[in-house]
């Protein structure tokens, strides 16, 4: 039965906590309260991403735009940029993890890479075919104020990071900016792209469209690795007319996505 999220059930099932071990760049108060990080990486609706005890998540601090993420085009992958914790942590079986950032103040870049999920096209287990240049999934989000902060991270949250990296910068209006427009080129009929799929709605609909792609063709040969979907390389390879027939065949549908 597909998991569904609500605040206070995450804040209560989530016992992992890590302390902060640099401030980075995003700036700090005397008078900050501090912020949890609630994450939650999805492939679909009830498809979360297992780190496996391995560590697959890490925090960047954002500054002047940039945020230094992990360099995955090579192996092992190297860390370019300010941890905002001590390392890289996992997510749990249910593809959640929860930070304390407690001395932290400004954007954070999420960045996923590795992990296994169950993929409805194939019933493949692994992220090993999800490679795009700096990262498998990001995320940004903006962490002050005290309280708990949700983040979800999936591939169309990836999209919208890389549609401001490097053009526009990895600012908080820039990324909204971005949502609103994935959201949009997707078809999601207003849903956000940044809360949690449902079972069945349009943006479950569209993740499951990405899953196809990774591994049906002509996607799975045209972008093998969903690079040029990931990174938005939208004249690499026919990544609208192959992400159309992917969601269409998953989904029975007969959609036109167009992308710009």
């Amino acid at each position: 039965m597909p998991r569904k999220y609500s605040r206070a059930a995450l804040g209560a099932a989530l016992p992992l906590t890590l302390l902060l071990a640099s401030c980075g760049g995003g700036g700090t108060s005397t008078n900050y309260e501090g912020s949890i990080l609630s994450g939650h990486v999805l492939m679909g609706a009830g498809q979360p991403v297992n780190g496996n005890g391995t560590g697959n998540v890490c925090l960047y601090a954002v500054t002047g735009g940039l945020g230094n993420p992990l360099n995955t085009t090579i192996s092992p992958a190297t860390s370019t940029g300010t941890l905002l914790t001590s390392s890289c942590f996992p997510t749990d079986a249910n593809g959640n993890f929860s930070v304390n950032l407690t001395s932290f103040y400004g954007p954070v870049l999420i960045q996923v890479a590795g992990g296994t999920y169950t993929n409805v096209a194939s019933g493949t287990t692994s992220l090993t075919n999800l490679t795009s240049t700096n990262a498998s999934l990001q995320a940004l989000v903006n962490i002050g104020g005290g309280g708990t902060v949700d983040a979800v991270v999936t591939p169309l949250t990836t999209i919208a990071t890389a549609m401001i990296t490097p053009n526009s910068g990895l600012t908080l209006a820039n990324y909204a900016a971005a949502s609103t427009k994935v959201a949009g080129e997707f078809q999601l009929g207003g849903l956000n792209i940044n809360a949690a799929p449902v079972a069945g709605d349009a943006y479950d609909k569209a993740l499951k469209g990405v899953q196809e792609y990774l591994v049906a063709a002509p996607a799975s040969t045209d972008d093998p690795n969903a690079n040029n979907l990931l990174t938005w390389n939208l004249t690499a390879s026919n990544v609208q007319g192959d992400y159309t027939s992917a969601y269409n065949v998953i989904n029975n549908t007969a959609l036109t996505f167009t992308f710009y």
